[in-house]
């Protein structure tokens, strides 16, 4: 008879503790996301109706 598998442990938490962002960092992150959004918003609306005709 075989010995049964070891029990693994799982280690769950942050790949890279040592690497955290500050809220500034966090905010400004968010706010260049945003931007971005609304940039592409923008083009998408514009492109729309097209490819809803031909998609």
């Amino acid at each position: 008879m075989t010995d049964p598998k070891p029990i693994r442990t799982v280690h769950r938490g942050r790949i890279f503790p040592d690497i955290q962002w500050s809220e500034e960092k966090k905010s400004q992150w968010k706010a260049q996301q945003e931007a971005f959004y609304q940039r592409g918003k923008v083009i998408f609306d514009q492109v729309q109706p097209e490819l809803i005709k031909t998609h």
